[in-house]
């Protein structure tokens, strides 16, 4: 499985919990999914792009 995957199952699962837990109405709780979703998923790829700039692994060694 794709890490992207996983953490689209992830971020939809918490979504669903807390769209349920803290909101009544269903148009409530659909909008309220689609934000925290959103934001997960987008948050995750807005992390993962900034830390493509920061080389993995040991510095290279100095000639």
């Amino acid at each position: 499985m794709s890490h992207f995957l996983l953490m689209s199952v992830y971020a939809a699962l918490v979504s669903f919990f807390f769209a349920l837990l803290w909101r009544r109405t269903w148009g409530e709780q659909a909008k309220l999914f689609l934000r925290i979703f959103l934001a997960m998923v987008g948050g995750g790829l807005a992390l993962a792009w900034l830390m493509y700039f920061f080389p993995s692994g040991p510095p290279a060694p100095l000639p």
